[in-house]
């Protein structure tokens, strides 16, 4: 897991364009085959991916969390914007279409994403913040989607 560090409002005004992509930029998130995470000091947020292609991917916690896994004090979002797969949560398996998006409560442990087809193979966003409760584990699919046309 990378980890960064926002600048501070001084440097932050110096900041040229290279350091501005280099503070801010991501560069490799969806990554064929692997689970990418970037943890971000502003919020204690983790931005990540996940591309499934020849096999499932778990998500494992890394040594600065300071946590048995990953959930164990966070709560985690996935939206999907690749091709179909499904995200298994401690044992239940959730089918994930593109634009569907899975909540994944805290205290969850076991949490690894496969796709349907290598050659179109799902691209899960993955975003986490730490949480103080926990709430179900809930699916929304773009099917339930109730748009709101604007204009």
């Amino acid at each position: 897991m990378q980890i960064r560090f926002s600048p501070n409002q001084n440097d932050y005004q110096k900041l040229c364009t290279d350091g501005l992509r280099s503070n801010f930029l991501i560069e490799t998130l969806f990554t064929a085959g692997k689970v990418e995470l970037v943890y971000s000091d502003a919020d204690r947020a983790i931005i990540g991916s996940a591309v499934p292609t020849t096999g499932a991917l778990k998500l494992v916690t890394d040594a600065e969390l300071r946590a048995a896994y990953f959930c164990e004090r966070r709560e985690l979002g996935v939206l999907n914007i690749g091709g179909s797969g499904t995200v298994e949560v401690d044992g239940k398996k959730y089918e994930m279409n593109k634009l569907d998006c899975l909540y994944i409560s805290r205290g969850s442990k076991d949490i690894s994403f496969s796709s349907k087809d290598q050659a179109n193979p799902a691209a899960y966003y993955l975003l986490s913040y730490p949480a103080h409760a926990a709430y179900p584990t809930t699916l929304a699919t773009i099917k339930d989607a109730a748009p709101v046309e604007l204009g």
